[in-house]
């Protein structure tokens, strides 16, 4: 008798575990959660812009969030079922969706608010932010040997922060090193909001001749306006230059910040 009672208990643990533990065809969290950030988006977008004014536009926009992420929207509506009926799961992916939305608005107005879009940044080898729309695209950038012997090159790492990627742009951001006798092309796609880097190869800083690269926003439908906002653009690795003469405005600035840091403190 009591051996039917312990494989009926042994068979409705298997069952709970078997509930709660995720299939192989619903998305994982981490890409649930990107895909359903990414049709937030979307959705935000159709609502505000009077251009999708038809659902052929509305569900055009949601295919490219799928196209993007290379899902199908059969997969999509299967993982959307079984997170369902596993609530956990679902509320932990809605939190960080919600969570990353909210972060990344402040982060945009705050970005937004310390630019001056007046100012002349003509002396800059690399301008500190860029926007970027359909009247201009391509942020870009050629240091050619005189302009390289301005800057340490040693300890050149660019970086720079987004804003405004959606499932209506296709980013695409390029740094090309090049040697007297080679050239290194270092290409990403940009497919988030999110701090970006280059760093310069390990090859003899004496070889190198030019430094060139771009930043560039395509429409992904019929010309659709976009906006997206390139901040807190570095070239120097100034965590690097700490200790070293001071040779750079970065460093001197670094110095100042930390003078009035300590003035306030007083």
């Amino acid at each position: 008798m009591q051996r039917p009672v312990i494989y009926l208990v042994l068979f409705i643990v298997v069952l709970c575990y078997s509930c709660g533990r995720r299939p192989r065809h619903v998305l994982p969290e981490d890409k649930m959660t990107d895909v359903l950030y990414d049709i937030q988006l979307a959705q935000a977008i159709y609502r505000s812009d009077a251009q999708f004014n038809t659902d052929e536009r509305k569900d055009a926009l949601i295919e490219s969030v799928l196209r993007k992420h290379k899902i199908s929207q059969a997969d999509l509506d299967s993982s959307l079922l079984w997170y369902s009926d596993n609530i956990e799961y679902y509320m932990v992916i809605n939190d960080s969706v919600a969570s990353r939305l909210r972060n990344n608005s402040n982060l945009a107005v705050n970005a937004r608010a310390g630019i001056n879009p007046g100012r002349d940044f003509s002396n800059y080898l690399i301008p500190p932010f860029a926007f970027l729309s359909q009247s201009e695209s391509t942020m870009s950038f050629d240091l050619d040997s005189n302009k390289i012997k301005t800057t340490d090159i040693t300890h050149f790492d660019l970086k720079f922060k987004i804003i405004g990627v959606n499932p209506l742009v296709k980013v695409e951001s390029a740094v090309f090193f090049t040697y007297k006798d080679t050239l290194i092309r270092n290409v990403i796609s940009i497919e988030r909001d999110s701090v970006y880097s280059f760093t310069k190869p390990n090859i003899a800083d004496s070889l190198l001749t030019n430094i060139a690269g771009y930043i560039h926003v395509d429409s992904r439908g019929d010309g659709l306006p976009f906006d997206v906002l390139l901040y807190d653009v570095t070239y120097v690795d100034s965590l690097s230059m700490q200790g070293r003469p001071e040779r750079s405005s970065v460093r001197r600035d670094i110095r100042q910040r930390e003078l009035r840091k300590s003035e306030e403190k007083r």
